[in-house]
C-alpha cells in the first residue's frame, strides 16, 4: 500500500512538472512571436508560384519571407483555391519552427451586372483556423477554431513543409546577387537556336527555338544545381563566370563547358 502511494505521488509530480514545462515553453513562444511581429525593418523576399508550387493555383499564390538580421523570422504562404484563400503563417526562432497559423478563408458571394451570384475573390472571411506550437520539431499544443471547408482538406504536416520552404527562400535570399546576375535570356553560342532563360530560381530550356523543359535551381557556393521537381534527375554545373554579357558553365558530370551570351 505504501509503495503504491509513493508511486502515485511520483507520477503526479512528474505530470505536474511536465505540464509546467509545457506552459513555460508556450509563454516563451508567445513572447518570441510578439518580438517577431514587432520588427519594423523586415527585409521581404518572395518566391513566385513556379518556384514553390508543383502545379498552379486557381487564383494565384505567393510565398513571402520576412528576414531580420539575415535570418528568416516569418514566412507567409497564400494559395488561392477554387473557393477560398488558404493562408499559412510560419514563425521561426533560431532557425527552428515555433508556430504555425493556418487559415481557410472562403470567398464572399456577390452579384454581377447580370444579377448572377458569383464569388468575389477580393473579399474573404476566416471560416477555419488552427494554431500549432512546436518545440524541437514536435507539436506541443494545438488550438482549432471553426470547421474546415468540405472541399479543402486541412494541412496537418507542417514541420517538413516549413523546413523545405525555408530552404527554398534561404537559397534565393543568400544567393540573391548571383540569381540577379543570372536573370534573363542566354544564347548558347555554339548553336544559336538553343538558349536558356532564368526567371527567379527557375531555368527554362529551349532547343531549336522551342520550349523543352523547366527546372528548379539552387546554388551551393559556385555550383548551380538544376533539378526536375517530380523526379530524381539532377544536373550540376560549376559557375565559371557570369557578367553582363557572358555566362560560362561547366557540367560537373561530363566536364563539358557551355558558353552563353546575354541577349536580353
Amino acid at each position: 500500500m505504501k509503495q503504491g502511494l509513493i508511486t502515485f505521488l511520483v507520477l503526479c509530480g512528474f505530470h505536474i512538472a511536465a505540464g509546467q514545462e509545457k506552459e513555460d515553453i508556450l509563454v516563451n513562444i508567445n513572447d518570441q512571436m510578439e518580438i517577431i511581429n514587432g520588427y519594423i525593418e523586415f527585409e521581404k523576399f518572395y518566391l513566385d508560384p513556379e518556384e514553390f508550387l508543383d502545379k498552379m493555383a486557381d487564383h494565384g499564390a505567393e510565398l513571402t519571407g520576412y528576414y531580420e538580421h539575415e535570418r528568416l523570422k516569418k514566412m507567409v504562404r497564400k494559395v488561392g483555391t477554387r473557393t477560398a484563400d488558404v493562408i499559412t503563417t510560419f514563425y521561426f526562432w533560431n532557425n527552428q519552427l515555433i508556430h504555425v497559423n493556418y487559415k481557410q478563408r472562403p470567398y464572399l458571394e456577390t452579384k454581377n451586372e447580370s444579377g448572377q451570384t458569383i464569388l468575389d475573390y477580393s473579399n474573404a472571411y476566416t471560416k477555419y483556423e488552427s494554431k500549432r506550437y512546436f518545440d524541437n520539431d514536435k507539436m506541443i499544443d494545438k488550438e482549432v477554431i471553426g470547421k474546415p471547408l468540405d472541399d479543402i482538406a486541412p494541412d496537418k504536416e507542417f514541420v517538413g513543409y516549413a523546413n523545405k520552404m525555408k530552404l527554398l527562400l534561404d537559397n534565393k535570399f543568400y544567393n540573391r546577387d548571383m540569381y540577379e546576375s543570372l536573370q534573363g535570356r542566354w544564347l548558347f553560342i555554339q548553336n544559336t537556336d538553343d538558349y536558356i532563360i532564368f526567371e527567379g530560381t527557375i531555368r527554362f530550356n529551349f532547343y531549336n527555338g522551342k520550349f523543352a523543359n523547366r527546372l528548379k535551381t539552387r546554388i551551393e557556393d559556385d555550383t548551380l544545381i538544376c533539378f526536375f521537381p517530380m523526379d530524381d534527375r539532377t544536373y550540376r554545373y560549376k559557375i565559371n563566370d557570369v557578367n553582363d554579357t557572358m555566362l560560362t558553365l561547366t557540367d560537373l558530370s561530363s566536364q563539358e563547358e557551355f558558353v552563353y551570351a546575354k541577349v536580353e
